[in-house]
């Protein structure tokens, strides 16, 4: 998730907990933004929902919050990002996008604590997820989020090109949501893990949807080691972080440019949504190639 709106965002969220210590006042700003908010949730989540969820982090008691047609309670930790990250998904509803077709098969890089999985096991409940998260403290409350359901599967790894070293930190001061990773051989605290080796884990050919919020990571997942999994993915979810890493953006599109001959791009929120529109010539090109070398 992009770092200046995540600033810009993390101070809009604080609407809802309008004492941030016992000490501040209360001020017209602050009930305008929590009016504003109670309006959104009760036009997303009817009267009855929205006026709980709402007094549910007004009052911070989000370790478990039930949303309509959401299966199972989310919990969220207080004094984090999490709620940030939850009005992102369910109240702006940044991943509310129209798919090709029902995917069977969803990677979630940089998962954080599981809210887009959970989004989307709902509304594709037999599709296989495999979660990847390299923070250990995000990593154990998605394990935590994402239990009661099927076929859901999770990585405390970070995304890269190949296998290696990484160290995890908070290198903007954002929070837990904007997580980076960096290769460090000498002083790391997570392993990498590449789209390749998923697959074959997972026994995964193709996969339908694969997000993207890897905090400037797509840098180098899109610079080598993508022929094969980029030639069978249909469609990519991916917030691209040129103000944490100068040239994610152009890596990113030069590399689709080589390996889709057609695709559709359409902008939601922070999102980048592309779709494969010639799938099958690419992965058939792909294998002719692979075949002859």
């Amino acid at each position: 998730m992009n770092s200046p709106n995540k600033k810009s965002t993390s101070k809009a969220f604080s609407e809802v907990t309008i004492r941030q210590n016992p000490d501040q006042t209360f001020s017209s700003t602050n009930v305008q933004k929590a009016i504003g908010t109670y309006l959104k949730l009760i036009q997303h989540f009817k009267v009855w929902s929205g006026t709980r969820l709402f007094l549910q982090l007004l009052l911070r008691r989000v370790d478990r919050l039930v949303i309509p047609n959401i299966r199972y309670p989310i919990s969220l930790r207080k004094g984090t990002s999490d709620q940030q990250a939850f009005y992102q998904v369910f109240l702006y509803k940044e991943y509310e996008i129209l798919f090709p077709e029902n995917p069977k098969v969803i990677i979630d890089g940089g998962a954080n604590v599981g809210l887009f999985t959970i989004l989307m096991k709902n509304r594709f409940p037999t599709a296989k997820f495999v979660c990847i998260e390299p923070d250990v403290e995000n990593f154990q409350q998605l394990q935590k989020n994402v239990k009661a359901y099927e076929d859901v599967y999770c990585e405390n790894c970070g995304l890269w090109p190949m296998v290696t070293n990484l160290k995890v930190w908070d290198k903007f001061n954002i929070g837990k949501w904007a997580m980076v990773v960096e290769e460090n051989m000498d002083d790391w605290n997570v392993k990498a893990i590449s789209i390749d080796y998923l697959m074959k884990k997972y026994g995964i050919e193709v996969i339908d949807v694969l997000k993207l919020d890897i905090e400037a990571s797509e840098k180098e997942l899109f610079t080598t080691n993508y022929h094969n999994w980029l030639a069978k993915t249909k469609m990519i979810i991916i917030e691209l972080h040129d103000t944490m890493k100068e040239g994610c953006a152009r890596q990113f599109f030069e590399t689709i440019n080589k390996v889709y001959s057609s695709y559709e791009l359409s902008i939601k929120g922070e999102n980048i949504i592309l779709v494969n529109k010639n799938f099958t010539q690419t992965k058939q090109a792909f294998e002719r190639l692979s075949s002859v070398s």
